[in-house]
């Protein structure tokens, strides 16, 4: 192998290490942001789940919250986990 092969090779592995340590840090921070989120719920917050129920929190308890959907006002206990995030449509 010439000196121009091994350096063409090098620089593919550390684009490819470059690539991959940015797409994992990256989905890393956005974990980050999710649990921060999940742990700051409060009651009334409205809330999508990661099946698309969408309702605002009644009650929190330790890992679960008691989610109240509309329009029948049906309470369903969920695992905090299972909240995607923040629901900021207006719910009547």
């Amino acid at each position: 192998m010439e000196l121009k092969d091994i350096l063409t090779t090098i620089v593919v592995i550390i684009m490819i290490l470059l690539i991959y340590y940015v797409s994992f840090a990256e989905r890393k921070r956005q974990e980050k942001n999710i649990k921060k989120m999940q742990d700051e719920l409060k009651k009334g917050d409205k809330v999508i789940t990661y099946s698309g129920l969408s309702g605002v929190i009644n009650t929190i308890e330790d890992d679960r919250i008691i989610l109240e959907t509309n329009p029948d006002k049906v309470k369903l206990s969920i695992e905090k986990w299972a909240v995607a995030g923040l629901d900021d449509r207006d719910i009547k």
